[in-house]
């Protein structure tokens, strides 16, 4: 299996290279886009708050705060870890997954309960919405809603997403983190980005060169949106209906896109992607259903996009499709054979036993 995977992985890379070699100058002007994009967007909105956000994180982690607890209960955020939900909604994408991934490396919190706070604790930041959004709607107060929305979309996912409750998990305070210290996990950080950036800003270059083209406009939008964000945002301007334009920048901000997803996978390296992926597949079919509903009261009747309601029975359906998917209950394989555990006695000297699959 190993073999079949690392040769399938070298046809990809080689007919990649390939494809660059015969056609270097999309290659070359799609990487100038992506290094400016970085230059111009990602790194001035980023990299402050991956400097900021570790020092924070070190010193606000394992303190409580009240007017978070409301929430947090909600949302079944261990006590202590406030701050990850506070800097999960603002300092934007992949900060939040940055910050979870430093307090599991710190041995503040377990894996289990970093991999479920991935699932809605890194999101779009005020940042990025304002800034990309605001130019591209004509009323000030719709980044507003999108933000809103974004956040009540989270929050619903870390309702839904299971938490084992049964085990106590204590939040340890975070060991105190220099300045200098901060500077660097951030230049790594960002240094990955803006690697993810270029290489996804050369392939949708290529996309659009031969593939997306043959796609209705909104369609384009919303696979560009799918694999990079900041581009997907930016082809908003071409869609016509403002409805059309809201549930669709809804829907990316909450996704992401996969160039975040790689980002995320990037700045937490030893403790996966756990909840991830599939809160934010859950996060964007709640953004879609709000969007959609607020949009008919947001809009004149000649600029909303009419949603058939056969489309919202299909999303609703799938919203509980993956509601019960995460919270599905383990079972235990009788099947398998029992083994003892010689080792754990009671004070009675019983033996303790356990299931082990083989």
């Amino acid at each position: 299996m190993k073999r079949k995977k690392n040769l399938a992985c070298s046809i990809l890379s080689g007919v990649a290279m390939l494809v660059i070699i015969l056609d270097a100058k999309c290659a070359t002007e799609s990487a100038k886009e992506g290094i400016n994009l970085c230059l111009r967007t990602v790194i001035p909105s980023l990299f402050p708050f991956f400097v900021l956000s570790t020092i924070l994180n070190s010193c606000l982690l394992g303190i409580s705060f009240p007017f978070l607890r409301p929430i947090s209960r909600l949302c079944h955020v261990p006590n202590g870890a406030e701050s990850l939900l506070l800097l999960g909604y603002t300092a934007g994408y992949p900060v939040g997954a940055q910050v979870i991934s430093e307090s599991y490396r710190q041995k503040s919190m377990p894996a289990s309960t970093a991999q479920r706070l991935l699932g809605f604790c890194n999101n779009a930041g005020p940042a990025f919405i304002f800034g990309m959004l605001s130019p591209i709607f004509a009323e000030k107060h719709i980044p507003w809603l999108l933000w809103g929305i974004h956040i009540a979309s989270g929050i619903i996912v870390g309702c839904i997403l299971p938490s084992e409750e049964q085990q106590a998990c204590v939040i340890k305070e975070a060991p105190p983190i220099s300045a200098g210290k901060a500077l660097h996990s951030a230049i790594r950080s960002i240094a990955t980005v803006c690697g993810w950036v270029v290489l996804f800003r050369i392939l949708l270059g290529y996309l659009n060169r031969w593939f997306l083209w043959w796609f209705p406009l909104p369609v384009q939008v919303i696979l560009s949106g799918t694999l990079e964000l900041a581009n997907g945002c930016v082809l908003l301007n071409d869609l016509a209906s403002p409805g059309l334009k809201f549930i669709i920048a809804s829907s990316m901000l909450a996704f992401g896109g996969i160039c975040v997803g790689m980002q995320t996978r990037s700045v937490t390296q030893g403790l996966g992607t756990g909840f991830y992926f599939p809160g934010k597949i859950l996060q964007t079919l709640l953004s879609i259903l709000l969007s959609a509903v607020i949009q008919q009261f947001l809009f004149n009747t000649s600029d909303v996009f009419q949603v058939r309601q056969s489309i919202f029975f299909l999303l609703i359906t799938c919203v509980i499709l993956m509601f019960c998917f995460l919270r599905r209950k383990k079972v235990v394989a009788f099947g398998r054979r029992m083994l003892y555990n010689t080792r754990n006695h009671s004070a009675k000297g019983a033996t303790l036993c356990y299931f082990e699959r083989k």
